[in-house]
C-alpha cells in the first residue's frame, strides 16, 4: 500500500500542472525538493519570476470556477495574480519601513499607509489603494527618526557642509564601495566554480532541470 506522501505527490504534481498552464510558466521548482516526489512542497518556483505556497496553488485551483466568474477568464485571472506580485514588489520598495527599521532597531508593524493583502483577498477583490488615515503618533515617529539621520550625518560629514554636499560625499563611498563589492563578488564567484563540489552541484542540478522537463 501506498503511503500517505505517495499518495500525495500524484495530487502535488496535477495542481503543479493547472497552475504552470495557468501561468504559462515554462519552467517550475518546488524549492527543497527534487520534484520527483521527495521533499516538501512549500514554494512553488514558476520561471523565477512567481512564487507561491501549496496554499497559494491550492487556493487558485480549487476555486478557479469563482475567479473565473468574477474576471471573466483564467488569463484575466493570471493577470491578476501577476499584478498582486507586482503590487506586492511596489509597496516592499516604497513603504520606507526597512530604513526606519535600520535607524531605530525595531519594527513597529502600525506604520503600514497600505495594508497587506494576501492572494485570496486580492481575488476576491480587496480594495487595493485603501490609505490609513493620518496618524500623529506615526508622524511623529517619523520626524525624529528623520532629525536622527541628519543629525548622524551632519556629525560625520562636519557641520559646515550643506545637506547637498554630504550627499556628494555619500555618492562617491558608495560608488567605491560598489566597485570593492564587485570585485569580491567576481573573485568568490571564480573561487567557486574552481570548487569541485560546486561543480558537482551544477552538474546535479542540470540533471534535475532535465528531468523536470521530461515530466511536463
Amino acid at each position: 500500500m501506498a503511503t500517505l506522501k505517495e499518495q500525495l505527490w500524484p495530487v502535488v504534481k496535477e495542481y503543479t500542472r493547472q497552475v504552470v498552464e495557468l501561468m504559462e510558466a515554462s519552467e517550475w521548482h518546488w524549492i527543497g525538493t527534487d520534484d520527483d516526489g521527495n521533499g516538501e512542497y512549500e514554494m512553488l518556483d514558476l520561471d523565477e519570476c512567481w512564487f507561491l505556497s501549496f496554499g497559494n496553488v491550492q487556493l487558485i485551483v480549487d476555486r478557479m470556477d469563482e475567479w473565473v466568474k468574477r474576471y471573466g477568464s483564467k488569463e484575466a485571472v493570471a493577470q491578476e495574480i501577476r499584478d498582486w506580485f507586482d503590487w506586492w514588489l511596489e509597496r516592499e520598495e516604497t513603504t520606507g519601513e526597512t530604513l526606519l527599521e535600520l535607524w531605530e532597531n525595531r519594527r513597529q508593524r502600525g506604520l503600514r499607509t497600505y495594508p497587506w493583502i494576501n492572494l485570496e483577498h486580492w481575488l476576491m477583490g480587496c480594495p487595493r489603494d485603501v490609505k490609513r488615515p493620518e496618524n500623529p503618533d506615526d508622524e511623529l515617529r517619523v520626524m525624529k527618526v528623520q532629525r536622527e539621520m541628519v543629525t548622524e550625518l551632519i556629525e560625520r560629514y562636519r557641520s559646515s557642509r550643506t545637506l547637498w554636499n554630504i550627499i556628494d560625499n555619500l555618492t562617491a563611498e558608495i560608488k567605491e564601495k560598489e566597485k570593492q563589492k564587485k570585485a569580491r563578488d567576481a573573485k568568490m564567484l571564480e573561487e567557486m566554480k574552481q570548487c569541485e563540489a560546486m561543480q558537482e552541484f551544477l552538474k546535479t542540478c542540470e540533471e534535475i532541470d532535465n528531468k523536470r522537463k521530461e515530466t511536463l
